[in-house]
């Protein structure tokens, strides 16, 4: 999940970067389109493919909804909402799991966990607001950073439903089935938006940016993330999102030279207090039960 959290950083920078430039919706379809032929010849020269695996497809349509809910949202937000801004409310996203699953399931959270949950979040705020509480208490939410709300809370159902859902497929086919559904559903809701695009107009820059998005933060990610679903509580496996606005700041010092500076410092150990001690006190999640709805 460390992993996971540095991926999915480097699409904050890179979203922000080509936002302006192609409709969100068109953009989350052809990174999920190109990352799904990617992982079909994959799993076409591996063999991977299994009848099986294909029972009750709605599942993958309704992952696949989530997920691009949170990534056209994520896109439209970084219009006009910074990368620290939108990676900050991020990791809200523990919380709005351990309630998902409370409100659906009825599975509670150690009061521990919610601590260590509690000090990660701390930690990401004193990056996003710079160490000033005075940033904190005058916070107010732009346009951009109210809809990444909404596509975070879309993310966060993906994590708690994913285990429900899976049925003991290797990560690799959910990943595929995911993502092929996904483009499916927004081909068939938003056919003008990708038809309008014109994508010959696109400099190599910006296909290297969805290049990046396709296979480092879709096929890797993913595949990660429902990995590790398997393994950690849904408020454990989410936690590692604590650790990206570090990461999104990391890269900003790396490759625009930005100034680390104490706040950066106080943040980042904070949280990998957090992330020591969850991953510490984590436990395996038990198995699912596979479903027969």
């Amino acid at each position: 999940m460390v992993l996971f959290a540095i991926l999915v950083s480097g699409s904050y920078p890179i979203g922000a970067y080509i936002a302006n430039d192609i409709d969100p919706i068109a953009l989350t379809f052809i990174r999920f389109l190109l990352a799904s032929v990617l992982l079909a010849v994959f799993l076409w020269r591996k063999d991977m493919f299994r009848r099986e695996y294909f029972k009750r497809p709605w599942r993958y349509f309704l992952l696949g909804g989530s997920f691009s809910f949170y990534f056209i949202f994520m896109f439209e937000a970084l219009k006009t909402a910074s990368p620290i801004s939108t990676s900050s409310i991020f990791t809200m996203m523990p919380f709005l799991a351990v309630c998902l699953d409370r409100a659906v399931f009825g599975l509670k959270t150690k009061s521990n966990i919610v601590f260590y949950l509690l000090v990660g979040a701390a930690g990401a705020l004193v990056i996003v607001f710079q160490g000033s509480l005075a940033n904190l208490i005058y916070l107010n939410l732009s346009y951009g950073e109210l809809v990444f709300f909404l596509g975070t809370i879309s993310h966060a159902a993906y994590a708690v439903f994913m285990p429900k859902l899976r049925s003991g497929e290797p990560a690799v086919f959910i990943s595929f089935a995911v993502m092929a559904s996904a483009s499916i559903l927004i081909l068939l809701i938003f056919p003008n938006r990708i038809v309008q695009t014109n994508w010959a107009d696109l400099g190599w820059d910006m296909y290297l940016c969805i290049a990046y998005l396709a296979i480092f933060a879709s096929i890797f990610s993913f595949t990660l993330l429902t990995f590790a679903s398997s393994h950690l509580a849904s408020g454990q496996l989410t936690a590692y999102t604590f650790s990206t606005p570090f990461w999104v700041t990391v890269f900003q010092v790396a490759v625009f030279g930005q100034e680390l500076l104490t706040y950066l410092i106080l943040g980042g150990v904070m949280i990998f207090f957090s992330l020591v001690m969850l991953l510490w006190r984590a436990q395996p999640r038990a198995e699912p039960k596979p479903q027969t709805v």
